[in-house]
């Protein structure tokens, strides 16, 4: 197993709609993350940032919360324990019902 160089950093950017836009104020957040860094890792540095989103995303276990839709890139579902890679967009809304 190769271990990421701590001197190493990626950027990722995440985006949130919904509800989750109003209770982080702005709808994209850039980071940069230590290589290696997942997912629960960026979303911990946002809830730091942003009180208000604490909880609202991740659930007690530290797992993406049911009614979350987490899409890494656009199409690949994404999961706290998930690594990130630079340049990754992770968009976060709730499943639209309707019909």
């Amino acid at each position: 197993m190769t271990r990421a160089n701590p001197d190493e950093t990626v950027t990722v950017e995440l985006r949130f709609y919904a509800p989750f836009r109003d209770a982080v104020g702005e709808k994209t957040v850039a980071l940069d993350l230590p290589a290696g860094a997942t997912l629960g890792d960026a979303l911990a540095r946002v809830a730091e940032r942003h009180p208000e989103v604490e909880g609202k995303l991740l659930d007690d276990e530290g797992e993406v919360r049911r009614g979350v839709r987490a899409l890494r890139n656009g199409n690949e579902r994404a999961e706290a324990d998930d690594r990130l890679d630079d340049g990754d967009e992770v968009s976060f809304t709730t499943p639209i019902h309707g019909g």
